[in-house]
């Protein structure tokens, strides 16, 4: 049997001679399969716990049955001495179900080993930099931070992440295998490095209508939900505990420093097959937030957007600073700018993905980092209404009243987030987002005359 896109040919008996016939609706990943276009039944009897060791058998996901001679007992089953196998067969087919079994563990090669280790020096790099420019900020008096909100920020923050992060990626270990109905093996192949798994591992994952539909599920859930309480967290981080806009800033910008410190080291150095028992512990610190339909980049996926998402907030934060009136001075003016800039990202994006990876009908594709890079009409509706009602709602509760102009900027808003997030490079959007619309809004500011109706805006 081989599993894949192409149609499986079965090794079947008839008049004494091997026949081969097509199954052209494989199925893999669950515990059933699909209907055969022969007009029979097949049933089966157990599954193989161990496909290592019998003859024939290439690749756990590519599974051959070499039949010897004197070796089937029957025309309707097949007898292995030595190995814990039964299978059924219903006129003449043979099926066995490898539901369950460990992807085989493929090496990397040198040019693989390469790319991953400047992929992991670059996020590293990045971090590092973005945290060094606003440390010289701070020296070189560029930007003033309360050291006391500093350090409440960075202990709050560190302690929310780890309790977001454990929890969010232990609920999606329990959905995969309850929901998913995914074997422990599997569901070790998605929580670790992903590194060295076959090639073709993702699509025979997403084989199965039924399995593809709750894995697309399975991400909505739990890596648009942390994005989600992650960016509204933060928005009542800065108006509840950390006011300072520097001390927000620069305690987010070390608190991503340190995290992606050590997801690069966990991957890089744990990323051998012999430590794949230890990424029990270790996928806690990406918090559900690798994609598994991302297959093999689902990690270095969620690392880039969470770079991209701080480099956009701290470009936002610049682009704020060098254009607007002071925060001490308009603090109105300021609140309802963060929301204003935030709100598409957080909401908008996030309901791009809720609705247009389960219901999208009309895809189109894209350019990003992952295995299936695809968007849909639907979902770019929905980045528009989840960017567009959270900012009319922003400017209805502002803590000032507005221009009447100011109503049409969250339309304005809501379109150029649609934009963005449609066509720049996936996983960037979390950086292209809040920098398109912090400098929107600064050019609004300047051209129109003003947001708030305080003659000094």
């Amino acid at each position: 049997l081989h599993f894949g896109a192409m149609p499986m040919p079965i090794l079947t008996m008839a008049e004494g001679r091997p026949v081969t016939k097509k199954w052209t609706h494989v199925r893999t990943g669950s515990r059933d399969f699909g209907s055969p276009s022969l007009d029979t039944t097949v049933k089966i009897e157990q599954v193989a716990p161990r496909v290592a060791g019998i003859r024939g058998i290439q690749k756990p996901d590519e599974l051959a049955i070499a039949l010897e001679n004197g070796s089937v007992e029957n025309e309707s089953g097949l007898s292995k001495e030595k190995e814990s196998l039964t299978v059924t067969e219903t006129a003449s087919v043979t099926v066995v179900d490898i539901t369950g079994l460990q992807a085989e563990s493929v090496p990397a090669s040198p040019e693989q080993e390469r790319s991953l280790a400047c992929a992991l020096v670059i996020f590293m790099l990045l971090s590092l930099l973005q945290a060094l420019a606003l440390s010289g900020a701070v020296v070189g008096g560029l930007l003033s931070v309360d050291w006391v909100q500093f350090g409440e920020g960075i202990a709050f923050l560190i302690a929310v992440e780890v309790t977001r992060r454990s929890a969010t990626a232990y609920l999606r270990s329990l959905f995969l295998r309850n929901a998913v109905h995914l074997s422990a093996e599997q569901v070790l192949d998605i929580e670790g490095p992903r590194l060295n798994l076959p090639h073709d591992w993702l699509r025979g994952l997403l084989a199965k209508p039924r399995t593809n539909c709750r894995l697309k599920l399975c991400d909505v859930l739990f890596r648009k939900g942390g994005h989600v309480f992650t960016l509204t967290f933060t928005l009542f981080f800065n108006g509840w505990l950390v006011t300072d806009s520097g001390a927000l800033v620069l305690s987010l910008s070390y608190g991503s420093l340190v995290l992606i410190c050590a997801q690069a080291a966990s991957i890089w150095f744990f990323r051998a097959e012999s430590y794949r028992s230890l990424w029990r512990l270790l996928y806690l610190l990406f918090g559900a937030t690798d994609r598994v339909r991302d297959g093999r980049f689902g990690q270095r996926n969620a690392m880039a957007g969470s770079i991209s998402m701080m480099w956009g907030v701290l470009f936002a934060y610049i682009i704020a600073l060098a254009s607007l009136p002071s925060s001490e001075d308009e603090e109105g003016l300021w609140n309802l700018v963060t929301q204003l800039v935030m709100l598409p990202l957080t909401y908008g994006d996030a309901l791009g993905e809720i609705v247009g990876t389960p219901f999208g009908r009309h895809k189109f594709k894209v350019r990003g980092l992952g295995e299936i890079n695809e968007k849909s009409l639907e979902g770019c509706a929905a980045v528009f209404l989840g960017a567009l009602v959270p900012c009319f709602i922003a400017v209805a509760t502002s803590s000032q009243p507005v221009l009447p102009i100011t109503w049409a900027l969250p339309v304005a808003l809501s379109v150029l987030t649609t934009l963005t997030e449609t066509f720049s490079f996936r996983s960037t959007d979390n950086f292209v987002i809040p920098v398109c619309n912090a400098a929107f809004v600064a050019v609004w500011w300047r051209c129109v005359g003003g947001i708030m109706q305080d003659s000094s805006d």
